[in-house]
């Protein structure tokens, strides 16, 4: 077994040899267990390699060809980029803080995803925590990995507006990315079909700790300022269901190194705000500072119609 974490509520507890990994029920039936074992045990490989490990084997991590952070590279440049790295960044350190999710890719079944959280800095002092993703493929030896970038570096290298991944300064001093994960609650793995899923809310800053939202698929996640005169910017997030085109927005902050939910979630509708951005959902209010203009779906009984409305909430601060 290998020395990841094994359930949501350990997620920043870095545990010598605890491993869980997060594969739905489904997609085992096409992983057998010796796949998952190779797959756990590559990830593993990979650790080694980066935390300088004794006895690490970089030449048994990569395919021949590697998309590396958005390059296309040979394996032997990947290695020889690493060790520079490595050479000239002797303080740098790694570790793996979440569980691991670990499914076949919906558009290359030859391709298996592995996605967790890595936390990272070129000194224990500056690490941050990073959404890592991982694409693996099966080769004559082994499972390899094809694919390696997070989510923090494909924001920043695509062209549109990034709606995984959201940036600004959520306690109002400190600029952080932030991101959902999803898992199932009840095993840390990866959601089945219309079973249950909950979200965890992350923060590239490790002082924060991941906060649950349940019954939640990963959805939007978007920035928002000027709500108010705090300086904190809102990191406003629209997760998705299995069914039905009724969603709960939430709105978040960071205060005292918490996260906090600053109003109580309200109802975005996708049949009428399919389109509706986080500044269309919440406005300032300047004849009530410290409240904001909330744009709500609702059913109206008396048109039979659904609608929406604009409510006045406060925003919550932590005492």
């Amino acid at each position: 077994m290998g020395r990841f974490l094994t359930g949501v509520s350990l997620l920043l507890l870095i545990i010598g040899n605890a491993f869980t990994v997060a594969a739905a029920e489904g997609e085992s039936e096409t992983l057998p267990p010796a796949d998952l074992q190779a797959i756990e045990s590559l990830v593993e490989r990979w650790d080694d390699v980066l935390s300088k490990r004794d006895n690490a084997q970089p030449q048994s991590l990569y395919m021949p060809q590697v998309e590396w952070y958005g390059q296309s590279l040979s394996a032997q440049q990947v290695l020889a980029n690493e060790q520079a790295f490595l050479a000239k960044n002797t303080d740098f350190c790694q570790s793996i803080v979440s569980t691991l999710n670990i499914q076949r890719s919906y558009e290359d079944k030859n391709i298996v995803l592995v996605s967790f959280v890595k936390r990272a800095g070129l000194t224990y002092e500056n690490e941050q925590n990073y959404p890592q993703e991982i694409q693996v493929m099966k080769s004559a030896l082994g499972w390899r990995i094809v694919s390696e970038t997070d989510g923090i570096t494909l924001a920043n290298q695509s062209k549109e507006k990034s709606t995984d991944v959201a940036r600004g300064k959520f306690d109002g001093k400190n600029k952080s990315y932030v991101w959902m994960r999803e898992a199932d609650p009840r095993t840390g793995g990866a959601c089945l079909p219309y079973s249950k899923c909950d979200c965890s809310l992350w923060s590239s800053d490790p002082r924060v700790s991941p906060i649950i939202i349940t019954q939640c698929l990963i959805g939007n996640v978007e920035t928002i300022s000027g709500l108010d005169n705090s300086g904190r910017d809102r990191v406003v997030v629209s997760p998705e269901w299995w069914s039905s085109a009724e969603r709960v927005v939430y709105v978040f902050d960071i205060q005292q190194y918490q996260w906090i939910r600053v109003m109580p979630g309200f109802m975005k509708n996708l049949n009428i705000q399919e389109t509706a951005t986080a500044a269309d959902l919440l406005q300032p209010d300047p004849q009530h500072p410290g409240q904001v203009k909330v744009t709500t779906a609702y059913w109206d009984l008396e048109k039979d119609e659904l609608l929406t409305k604009v409510i006045n909430k406060k925003l919550w601060v932590l005492d």
